[in-house]
């Protein structure tokens, strides 16, 4: 390895290695005979020594860059060192044999230089990519694994204060301060959280529903004054300007209706307040234990409830319809499930006002009320008022009785058709004022059923001429032999009821006052009939 000591001149010759002899004639002869130089051998010795002093000092080096790596580079790494390892005791044994050679040597030299090298450029991008993450994590990176979740909400200065010693001490984080603007969910519903208060007041402890124009929750009123509820429903209109405006034509009608009963006696949901709070309007009712679809299924799901029980619901719901005529309203969604009963389950009241109208402000539509409960004035697209909730009561009565709807029409054309089945043809005069007469009537005025071919699967149309009455109440609801003598007779009294009520001309239909005057009404029912 070592070399001997040479010199150039200032021509750039090549001088030969220094002797004993101070001149230089003298040590050219001296270097032609072979005889030994004392100045070179002393060379010699101190480059050696430097050359294993550098080899030492770098081999320490290595080692203690190696430890760093290991340590600051983990498990990946040591494989690597495990191989640098492996490398250098191969060249010692091949040392101590007498094996290395100059290759070998640079080769390990080439070896040692880029492990280190690499781990210098590892241990660069690892600091990077520290950097980086910090100053992600800073302003809130949602893909980050290790991000501060309050980096997401919060503004960047506020992150590590109250949050990080709320993380430190293992408890949770108080995320309302950042969802300022985040209450509502993608289609406009409010999205309440249990527990939250309302109006500094209203404390919320469930979820009730959610429908087309609003959500529902049960609340707890903490501020409630004397004869106000303690727990309260509280209706929250959508966000949005259509929902809003019909929210204000809402709670003018429950504003009518409740300001013409201050006793609460006429079967209509009570009325509380309202108020406005993050961009929604939220109404408060009185709240009740269930609807009156709850009730047919727990207690008459496919049989119906006693007669008794239909009597006295019967006779609540033609108050509350009484009621909505006095004050020149219509409801326009009555339904089971918009019919709300007490805990005790002898007392109901009418609810969810979200259809209703003033009298007079009627448009034409041929989907207004739910299909199941719709009259048949609505389908025709003739004019309508306070007769429509009445062919609504007479569904829900129906159902009430025989545990099944009255009419489960696919669609407006079916619901029409099973509507023929119960009271025969439209009358003549009806069609020609009726504006959507030819959805269902071809230009003779027969009516024609749309039905799916079973081949092709294409809507067909087939013509009925002779639309008679194939169905009769009477025979529907006396079926039951184990029926009494006054099962029977109120069945029956039912039956007609039911009959005047479902009458397809709206202005021959029976009225609300008739109905409360009606033998089903008045006439109580004999202890004999409270066996069903």
């Amino acid at each position: 390895v070592a070399r001997r000591s040479t010199r150039m001149t200032a021509n750039g010759a090549r001088d030969a290695p220094s002797t004993t002899s101070s001149t230089p004639r003298a040590k050219r002869k001296r270097a032609l005979e072979g005889a030994p130089n004392d100045d070179d051998d002393d060379v010699l010795d101190a480059n050696v020594r430097a050359w294993r002093a550098t080899r030492a000092t770098d081999d320490d080096d290595d080692e203690a860059s190696e430890e760093i790596s290991a340590t600051a580079f983990g498990a990946e790494d040591d494989e690597e060192a495990l191989i640098e390892a492996r490398r250098k005791r191969r060249a010692e044994i091949m040392a101590k044999h007498g094996a290395t050679s100059a290759r070998a040597a640079t080769a390990n030299a080439e070896t040692t230089t880029t492990t280190r090298d690499a781990s210098a450029t590892m241990a660069t991008k690892t600091k990077t990519v520290v950097r980086t993450s910090a100053t992600t994590v800073a302003v809130g990176d949602m893909f980050g694994e290790d991000s501060d979740e309050d980096a997401l909400y919060l503004n960047p200065t506020d992150v590590g204060g109250d949050a990080k010693r709320a993380k430190r001490a293992g408890g949770a984080v108080d995320m309302s301060k950042g969802l300022a603007d985040n209450w509502d969910d993608a289609e406009g519903y409010y999205c309440a959280r249990i527990g939250e208060v309302l109006d500094g007041r209203y404390t919320i402890t469930a979820h009730l529903g959610k429908g087309v124009f609003s959500n529902v929750l049960r609340a707890v009123d903490e501020s409630k004054t004397e004869g106000e509820p303690s727990e309260v429903a509280i209706k929250v209109i959508r966000c949005n300007d259509t929902m809003y405006k019909a929210a204000q034509l809402e709670i003018d009608i429950l504003q009518k209706l409740s300001g013409s009963d201050p006793e609460n006696k006429r079967h209509c949901v009570r009325f509380v307040r309202h108020f406005e709070y993050r961009e929604h309007v939220f109404m408060v009712f009185e709240s009740l234990a269930m609807n009156l679809r709850e009730v047919i299924k727990k207690f008459g799901r496919n049989v119906g409830i006693n007669i008794k029980a239909v009597q006295a619901y019967a006779t609540q719901l033609f108050i509350a319809l009484r009621h909505l005529k006095n004050c020149g309203v219509v409801h326009a969604d009555i339904k089971p499930d918009n019919v709300l009963v007490n805990e005790s389950h002898n007392v109901l009241k009418l609810c969810d006002f979200g259809s209703a109208m003033f009298d007079g402000d009627n448009e034409l539509t041929p989907y207004l009320v739910s299909r199941f409960y719709r009259a048949p004035e609505v389908i025709l697209g003739l004019s309508y008022s306070h007769p429509m909730d009445l062919w609504s009561v007479g569904c829900c009565l129906y159902e009430l009785f025989t545990g099944n709807i009255a009419f489960p029409g696919r669609s407006n054309n079916h619901m029409l058709k099973l509507m023929l089945e119960l009271k025969g043809p439209v009358p003549k005069k009806l069609l020609r004022r009726a504006l959507f007469k030819d959805n269902h009537y071809d230009p003779m005025g027969v009516f024609s059923v749309v039905e799916e071919d079973p081949v092709t699967k294409k809507s067909i149309r087939r013509l009925v001429r002779d639309a008679k009455p194939t169905k009769d109440l009477s025979k529907i609801f006396t079926r039951d032999s184990d029926m009494s003598d006054g099962e029977r007779k109120k069945a029956l009294q039912l039956a007609d009821l039911l009959n005047q009520i479902f009458n397809i001309d709206p202005e021959k239909r029976i009225t609300v006052l008739d109905a409360l005057q009606h033998p089903f009404i008045v006439e109580k029912v004999s202890s004999a009939s409270d066996g069903k």
